[in-house]
Order: C-alpha cells, then sequence, then structure tokens
C-alpha cells in the first residue's frame, strides 16, 4: 500500500477530525471520508439508522452483491478510568473473561469501604472517598478522548486504502466498505446496520465479513473470532507471510469490536497487539486514554498488503468455483 497515503491521511485526521463523538463531529468527518471515496468513484451513501433509542449515522460504498466486507468504526470513545486500563494492560483485553470477574472483585472491595465509612459515621472521609472514587472512574467515562490515532482512525485509513487498492483493481463490485457508528457504546451501529441487512437481504450464503479495528501500533496481529474460525484460519497464513508472530483467538461469547455483530457468519477482527503482563493476553496500547498518540504507515502498509493478497486469493477462488 502507499504509505505516504497512509501518512498525509493520518496528519489531516489527526489534526482536524481528532474527535468523532458528537453529531457535527461525526457529520464532518464522514462528510471527508465520502469525499475521499467518490474522488475514486465509489457511489456512496450516507444513511441514518435509530437503534435502541439512539441515532447512527453510518457511511457505505454501493455494492449491490458483495462477495467481501470490509467495516470499521469511525467514532470516538471517552476516556477509560485508570484502573480499567491497568488490568487490561496487566491481562490483556483478550483475558476478558478474568478482567471483568477481576473489576467486580474491585468494585466490591470498594463498596465495602463505602459502608464501613458510611456505618462508623465518618462523614468527612466519607465524602472524600466518594469524591475520589467519582473523579478517578465516573467522571472519566464523559470526557471525550483527545487523541484517537489509533483507536479506529487507523481502521479508517485501513478502509480508505483498500478502498484506493480495490479501485485499481476493478473490484468495485465486489468489495464494500462499511464505517460505523457507536461501536464505543455497545456495538449499537453494527446491530442496526445487521437488521438493516437482514430486511434487504442484502448478504449472500458466502459473503466475508472482515472488521479492522486499531491496526497500527502493535506487533501482533490478532485474528479474533467467536467460536467459528473458517475464516480467521482462511487469512492467518496471508498474515503470518508478513507477521510470524499472528495469533488466531476465540473470543467465544465476549465482543472486542463489531465483528462480534456478525459472529455467526464466521466474521473476524483484525487488530495490531501487543503481550499482556500476564502470558497469554494481548491488549492495545493507550487506547481510551490521552495518549493514544502515534501511528506507524509502515505496519498498517504490511497488514492491508497481507488482507489484499487475501482478497485476491479469495475471489479468484470463487470465480473457479463458478
Amino acid at each position: 500500500m502507499n504509505t505516504n497515503q497512509l501518512k498525509k491521511w493520518h496528519e489531516e485526521f489527526s489534526i482536524r477530525h481528532p474527535l468523532r463523538l458528537f453529531k457535527k463531529q461525526k457529520e464532518r468527518f464522514l462528510n471527508r471520508i465520502e469525499t475521499e471515496l467518490e474522488t475514486r468513484n465509489y457511489e456512496t451513501k450516507q444513511i441514518k439508522i435509530r437503534h435502541w433509542g439512539i441515532q447512527n449515522r453510518l457511511l457505505l460504498t454501493k455494492c449491490e452483491e458483495p462477495k467481501i466486507i470490509f467495516m470499521a468504526h469511525y467514532d470516538t470513545p471517552t476516556i477509560m478510568p485508570i484502573g480499567f486500563a491497568w488490568v487490561f494492560i496487566f491481562l490483556g483485553h483478550t483475558k476478558q473473561n478474568i478482567a471483568l470477574p477481576l473489576t467486580f472483585v474491585f468494585s466490591i472491595f470498594f463498596a465495602i469501604v463505602d459502608f464501613g465509612l458510611a456505618y462508623t459515621d465518618a462523614g468527612y472521609w466519607l465524602f472524600i472517598y466518594r469524591a475520589v472514587l467519582i473523579a478517578l472512574f465516573l467522571f472519566q467515562f464523559f470526557i471525550p478522548n483527545p487523541h484517537n490515532e489509533e483507536d479506529n482512525t487507523s481502521g479508517v485509513i485501513g478502509l480508505l486504502s483498500l478502498a484506493d487498492w480495490a479501485k485499481d483493481k476493478n473490484l468495485k463490485e465486489k468489495i464494500q466498505f462499511v464505517f460505523l457508528d457507536n461501536e464505543e457504546w455497545g456495538l449499537i451501529g453494527s446491530s442496526a446496520l445487521k437488521r438493516s441487512w437482514k430486511k434487504e437481504k442484502h448478504l449472500g450464503e458466502d459473503t466475508v465479513i472482515i472488521n479492522l479495528d486499531c491496526i497500527s501500533r502493535g506487533d501482533i496481529p490478532l485474528l479474533v473470532h467467536h467460536k467459528k474460525d473458517t475464516l480467521a484460519q482462511e487469512i492467518f497464513p496471508f498474515l503470518q507471510a508478513k507477521f510470524s508472530q499472528t495469533k488466531i483467538v476465540d473470543m467465544k461469547g465476549i465482543a472486542l469490536s463489531d465483528n462480534y455483530t456478525f459472529r455467526k457468519r464466521g466474521a473476524v477482527d483484525i487488530s495490531l497487539t501487543v503481550p499482556a503482563i500476564i502470558s497469554g493476553g494481548f491488549y492495545i496500547s493507550h487506547i481510551h486514554s490521552p495518549k493514544d498518540k502515534g501511528f506507524s504507515p509502515e505496519k498498517t502498509s504490511h497488514l492491508l498488503d497481507a488482507l489484499a493478497s487475501f482478497v485476491q486469493s479469495k475471489l479468484s477462488e470463487s470465480s473457479n468455483q463458478q
């Protein structure tokens, strides 16, 4: 892939569109992405879908019968509380089956301390304790994260680069690109899209769905699936040719990104990660924090080259079967 173009997108988006949390921010960014796609002669459509009472703004390239769909969420998060970040550094995002119960244990501990202070009628210290908890944990959930170069500006750039490549290969009628909203609030945008696509009968029986989320800074590509691993196994050798430490991870019933919405179809998520302190876990560094700075066009380019090779092989295989 063109690393110079990757750098240009990164520089522009990180300066002009660092936040995509509120309506106007999202609309400006989607319009900018749409311009990039239309410049490359893609037909696009922006759609608004209300789901669970929340408005979702999505951007899709038009493709009536896609063989392969690439997705990435473009919305950005609030700041993660400090304690949560350290749990993931130790255990990894892939060990949430351990991290979530551990977080629950900490919550019980804090509740016991709160009860103890209230029981002893230590009103002053109880006020200080609760104020500190609110400042360190709850309050941060409402502060927009100022830098989001990995999560998920990198995924958006990845989709644009693949769209540029697919245009040159005359694959616009076979590959669809989807920019999703509200992943950070519980995969709401992809859930809304799934419902819409089901009504339209948009997806074919063998349509491949690949989600890109945080694909720049790490050293170890993770192919995340949920029980059904056929697609992950197909992509694996292409990524391993570029990154020898590539791993396949079955997250079962735990969601990491929007591929979970389409898990019954074997959809995969791809992220570049680093090892957690506890062996066997992997995490994405500095996401949901003001430290989410830095973008490696070289690593992103290697990953996208591997995916381009997979796409060519997959489409060639489909053509031969027809």
